[in-house]
């Protein structure tokens, strides 16, 4: 049913303006706030580079693209200093595991080569504290395993770089693993490794702010086609 205002002549007093009508500024309908997600990137030991930085160029890129902040990031690791990759480059972090993140968080577990050793018992504690806040957790190439070793990955689809794909399948066969490039189930996403970051981000994009600026960022990315899980 449509409410139609009462006419305004029998509302006013003479003289008054219609202007003088409208309703103050302070209770006026303000536009919805902008949608803004912040990712926190947990850097295993020998992490791999190209994985990383598949999945946060497309964030940085987005908010060139869109003129606004809609993407913001931290670098985590264990010991809170500094994460070595698997060519052996060194970034500096801005955080330990010592803070737990925010429910609205974004996690990203960013492996990388011998995932087992460098999948510790303080990265598995910080983890699971983090699902059980609610947080969205992903893995990115190896970075399945440690959530499968968390326990995060329990009944839910994943993906993982196929260098490691039968041994993942002998040990979590609790895991629907899949040969997707990405997988989202729930609250939780996995992408296989070197450009499947990419991907991931990409749809994620589109999920929060639409297919065309997904699409702007590809075109940036000189990336024809975006894949799908």
């Amino acid at each position: 049913m449509t409410v139609r205002p009462p006419n305004a002549s029998k509302s006013r007093n003479p003289g008054q303006s219609l202007a003088s009508n409208a309703a103050p500024a302070s209770v006026r309908t303000a536009p919805p706030p902008l949608r803004q997600r912040h990712f926190v990137f947990l850097l295993l030991n020998q992490f791999t580079l190209l994985s990383f930085s598949a999945a946060i160029e497309p964030l940085r890129i987005a908010n060139r693209m869109s003129g606004q902040e809609l993407y913001r990031w931290t670098l985590a690791a264990e010991g809170g200093a500094q994460a070595r990759c698997s060519n052996g480059t060194r970034l500096a972090v801005d955080r330990g595991l010592h803070d737990d993140v925010a429910r609205d968080d974004v996690v990203l577990v960013c492996g990388g080569l011998d995932v087992r050793t460098n999948t510790t018992p303080a990265v598995l504690n910080w983890l699971r504290r983090a699902s059980r806040r609610g947080s969205v957790i992903g893995g990115l190439c190896t970075g399945a395993h440690v959530l499968a070793k968390a326990g995060l990955l329990d009944g839910r689809r994943a993906t993982i770089h196929w260098e490691n794909r039968d041994g993942f399948l002998e040990e979590f066969s609790e895991v629907d693993l899949t040969k997707t490039v990405f997988t989202i189930d729930g609250n939780r996403l996995t992408a296989a490794g070197g450009t499947a970051s990419i991907d991931l981000i990409l749809t994620l994009i589109a999920d929060d702010h639409g297919k065309d600026l997904a699409n702007a960022v590809a075109d940036q990315l000189i990336y024809s086609t975006i894949r799908t899980d």
